[in-house]
C-alpha cells in the first residue's frame, strides 16, 4: 500500500461516509490442487458505500471463456506461443474518481494519529468500481501500444496484421498468443515497466484451468482434473463406485413426490454450482445433466440429489478427462446443432444444443431449455438451428477480429430435413406461420452466404449429447466427437 501509495492520512471531513476495512486471508492452489502461497490481502468493506456518492458506474468485462478455448484452439492449429502473465495486486494500478474515506487497517493504525482516516487515492479490492478502474488503466495502456480491442470481445486486444499478437485479459490474467517470441518478450517487457506484474512462462494454469502444452506434438490440452477430485471429495464420493454415464436415458426429473422435498437444498446448491462451472469450461459431456438438475436448485428433491451424485459419480471414473487440442487438415470451425422435442414433461418445452469444434476439439457448446412450446421436431430443431447461427456469426466476427478470416461460410451440420428446408426457403405452411421472425435469423445469414446449414444423420449428430441423456455407446462415440480424452 505505501508503496503504490494508496492514500493519504487526513480528517474525516463533516458529513462524509466512512467505509471500513478488513483483511482476508487465503491459500493459492496450484494446478494440482497444492498450496502455492498464503496471501493476506486488506479490503475495503464496498457494501458500505453509497451509489452516487462513494461510486457511480462499476460495470467491467472480463474474457468469455468461448474466446479462450477459440484462442487456444487456433494456436495449437497455427503452431503459436502461448504464455501468461499475472499482474501483482492489479486494482492497487486504478485511479479513483470519487472521494472515499476508509477507516486504518487493523494492526497497521499509525500512533498519535488514530483520529485520522485514509482518503483513498487507488482503487483498493472491496471497492465496487475497483475492477472498473483497473480495466480501464490497463485498456488505456493497450492502446498507447497500439493494440486494437475486439469488437466481438472488449477483453481481447490484438496487435498487428501479418503475425498478429493477441492478449487476452480476465481482471489480472493476461494470457499472450503469438508466433513469434521475441515480439511477446517485447511486450512482457512494456507491461512489466508500467505495472507491477509476474512472466508465468508458458500458460500453464488459467482460472482453474490446467493447460498442457505440447511442444513437440503441437497439442494444448485443457483439464480441471485437480479440481474435479476436490470436488468428488468434498461431497463425500471418493468411495463411490463410478458410473459410465453422467445420466440414465429417459431419466424422470419431474416425476417427483412432495414428500421427498429436500428439506434443506444449501448443499445441492453448492454441488451443482461446482459441477457447472465444470460444465461451462472444460466438459461440455455434462452440460445437459448439469444444466437440467440446475433448474431444480430452489425447491430439489432427493431424487435430484441422487441424480446430482450420479454425475459426481461419472467424474470419478472420467476424472482426467480434458479437451485436447491439435493440428487438423481441414483447420476450420464446424458446428452441430440439435434438439430434443418436447423433452420436459412439466412444460413441454424442448431442449436446444450445440457444439462448434476447432483443431479437434469443442470451443463452443450450450444446453438450454427452449423459450417456448414447439409444435413439432421440425420447429423444435429450427428454433435450435437459430440459436446455433447467432453462435456461428460471433465465431466468424471474433476470427476475422483476431486477422484469422473465414474465407468460406461457416458450416452448421442438422439432422432434420424439414428443418434446413425451413432455413433455406421462405416455407409459409399452417405448420410454419406462427414461428416467431426472431427464429429466421438463421434464413437471413444463410440467404447472405455467411453460414451453410448441410444435413448430418441423426448417428453423427454430436449436439444429441447436449440435448438428452443416452446409452453408454452412443454417450461414448459422441464424447469421442466433442474432443474429450484422457491424455
Amino acid at each position: 500500500m505505501e508503496e503504490n501509495q494508496v492514500w493519504n492520512l487526513i480528517e474525516l471531513p463533516e458529513g462524509c461516509n466512512l467505509v471500513k476495512s478488513k483483511w482476508v486471508y487465503k491459500r493459492k492452489l496450484g494446478s494440482e490442487g497444492e498450496i502455492i502461497k498464503y496471501k493476506a490481502r486488506l479490503v475495503a468493506k464496498g457494501y458500505s458505500q453509497i451509489k452516487g456518492i462513494d461510486y457511480d458506474e462499476t460495470f467491467s468485462p472480463v474474457a468469455r471463456f468461448e474466446s479462450v478455448r477459440t484462442l487456444l484452439a487456433l494456436a495449437a492449429q497455427n503452431d503459436l506461443h502461448v504464455h501468461q502473465m499475472d499482474v501483482t495486486s492489479a486494482f492497487l494500478n486504478g485511479e479513483l474518481q470519487e472521494d472515499i474515506y476508509m477507516s486504518q487497517p487493523e494492526g497497521y493504525v499509525c500512533k498519535g494519529k488514530e483520529d485520522l482516516v485514509c482518503k483513498l487515492k487507488r482503487s483498493i479490492y472491496g471497492l465496487k468500481q475497483s475492477s472498473r478502474c483497473w480495466n480501464s488503466s490497463l485498456n488505456s495502456y493497450l492502446k498507447k501500444l497500439n493494440f486494437v480491442q475486439s469488437v466481438c470481445d472488449p477483453c481481447i486486444y490484438v496487435k498487428g496484421t501479418e503475425n498478429p499478437l493477441i492478449l487476452a485479459v480476465y481482471v489480472d490474467d493476461i494470457i499472450l498468443i503469438c508466433k513469434s517470441a521475441s515480439e511477446i518478450q517485447s511486450v512482457k517487457c512494456n507491461l512489466m515497466n508500467q505495472y507491477k506484474m509476474s512472466d508465468l512462462g508458458q500458460l500453464k494454469y488459467f482460472l482453474g484451468v490446467k493447460v498442457d502444452q505440447n511442444v513437440k506434438n503441437g497439442t494444448i490440452f485443457l483439464s480441471q482434473s485437480a479440481y474435479a477430485e476436490r470436488l468428488i471429495n468434498k461431497f463425500g464420493m471418493s468411495e463411490a463406485n463410478p458410473v459410465k454415464t453422467p445420466i440414465e436415458p429417459n431419466f424422470k426429473f419431474d416425476a417427483v413426490n412432495d414428500d421427498n422435498r429436500l428439506s434443506d437444498p444449501v448443499e445441492y446448491q453448492s454441488v451443482i454450482g461446482s459441477l457447472l462451472y465444470l460444465a461451462t469450461k472444460t466438459r461440455p459431456d455434462i452440460c445437459f445433466a448439469v444444466g437440467k438438475l440446475a433448474r431444480y436448485c430452489s425447491n430439489p428433491s432427493k431424487v435430484h440429489w441422487l441424480a446430482a451424485k450420479g454425475v459426481i459419480r461419472y467424474l470419478k471414473g472420467t476424472v482426467n478427462y480434458g479437451l485436447l487440442y491439435s493440428r487438423s487438415e481441414a483447420g476450420t470451425c464446424v458446428g452441430f446443432s440439435d434438439a430434443d422435442w418436447a423433452g420436459d414433461l412439466t412444460d413441454r418445452k424442448s431442449t436446444s444444443g450445440y457444439t462448434f469444434q476447432m483443431s479437434g476439439a469443442s470451443v463452443s457448446w450450450l444446453s438450454s431449455k427452449q423459450t417456448c412450446v414447439a409444435l413439432s421436431t421440425a420447429e423444435a430443431e429450427y428454433l435450435a438451428l437459430s440459436k446455433a447461427a447467432q453462435e456461428a456469426i460471433w465465431l466468424q466476427q471474433f476470427l476475422a477480429s483476431l486477422k484469422f478470416p473465414c474465407d468460406e461460410p461457416m458450416l452448421i451440420h442438422e439432422d432434420n430435413q424439414a428443418a434446413i428446408s425451413i432455413s433455406k426457403e421462405f416455407v409459409c405452411s399452417k405448420r410454419t406461420k406462427h414461428i416467431d421472425i426472431k427464429f429466421h435469423y438463421v434464413r437471413d445469414q444463410v440467404n447472405d452466404n455467411k453460414i451453410v446449414i448441410d444435413y448430418c444423420s441423426s448417428s453423427e449428430m454430436v449436439a444429441d449429447i447436449l440435448t438428452k441423456g443416452l446409452t453408454y455407446d452412443k454417450f461414448a462415440k459422441f464424447r469421442k466427437m466433442l474432443g474429450l480424452t484422457c491424455v
